[in-house]
């Protein structure tokens, strides 16, 4: 499937809006656990997968490394997935500082995942101190567009495409270091539509939305539904939307309290996922990439993977 094929705004009677679902890969250096992972995914019925760029060892310094590049397309190649890959969380292409090389690494993103076969790669949006956003909104949306054009027209050259990800009230947005106007899919449709490049849709992470519904106060099935003629990729996973705004030591303790950024599987949070599912309307092709921590791997990996099929199979019958 290539990035043309998810692009089309409405989705012709018949065709299949979900048409992968599978696992994130998670960071990976060791390219035989790579290799084994996607063996097991192909072996428990995944049709997809997601390969996280951050820590295979394949960009250095902006630059690709084309032997390690190599192996791991090798690899890939080697199962019938189809592929997309998770760019640096760090990629901020509304940062005013360190703009250029904000750029350079989203360039390189896009040159990754051409080489590797993937054919999306997913970026969070721009993020920036509350105070500037408060004082200069339109000004850094259209700084954010100024920098993402180029690379979409990079993206789109090479055969992929950028899937633009709601983000989540992180550690930085609570203590009120962050903010972002893709809190809210709605806003983030909005910008969408002021770009209004082909090569670029929406990623729809349903826990980071849920999360925003409940720190700014929305509805988060109403926001989903408004983000639906953008969205061409999925993030699943649950969570209770409670935000995280005490002190925490380990990741593990976010799912003991139920707070924050769950990457819980289905069930162990408060998305009502069969609601979402019968109003949500994506692009045709979209991916579904299950984002559950490891720890739940041993026990909800082929439940959740189900369930994941399941709200697949909802969407499009809907």
């Amino acid at each position: 499937m290539t990035a043309t094929d998810i692009l089309t705004p409405e989705t012709p009677a018949g065709a299949v809006r979900i048409a992968a679902v599978g696992f994130n890969t998670g960071a990976e250096a060791d390219l035989d656990r790579l290799d084994a992972r996607l063996a097991h995914m192909t072996e428990i019925g995944c049709n997809g997968a997601e390969i996280t760029a951050t820590g295979l060892d394949a960009v250095v310094s902006c630059r690709l490394l084309p032997e390690r590049v190599a192996r791991i397309r090798e690899i890939m190649a080697r199962y019938p997935l189809n592929y997309s890959m998770h760019a640096p969380i760090a990629i901020n292409l509304m940062d005013e500082e360190h703009g250029d090389l904000m750029q350079r690494a989203a360039m390189v993103s896009m040159e990754l995942a051409a080489e590797i076969g993937a054919g999306a790669v997913v970026i969070h949006p721009g993020r920036c101190h509350p105070a500037a956003w408060a004082e200069r909104r339109e000004e850094l949306l259209a700084r954010e567009l100024e920098r993402l054009a180029p690379v979409a027209a990079h993206a789109r050259n090479l055969g992929t495409a950028i899937a633009y990800e709601n983000i989540s009230p992180n550690r930085r947005v609570i203590e009120g270091l962050e903010t972002s106007y893709s809190l809210d899919p709605r806003q983030l449709a909005d910008q969408l539509s002021m770009l209004d490049h082909k090569a670029v849709f929406a990623c729809l992470d349903i826990s980071h939305a849920q999360q925003g519904a409940v720190l700014c106060g929305f509805d988060m099935i109403e926001a989903c539904v408004a983000l639906g003629p953008w969205i061409g990729h999925i993030h699943y996973s649950d969570s209770t939307g409670v935000p995280a705004t005490f002190p925490y030591t380990h990741e593990g303790e976010k799912h003991f309290f139920g707070v924050g950024d769950m990457h819980a599987p289905r069930g162990m949070g408060s998305v009502d996922f069969d609601a979402l599912a019968d109003r949500l309307p994506v692009r045709s092709g979209t991916r579904a990439v299950i984002e559950i921590k490891r720890n739940f791997h041993s026990h909800a990996e082929r439940a959740t993977l189900r369930a994941a099929q399941d709200f697949a199979a909802r969407v499009n019958a809907a």
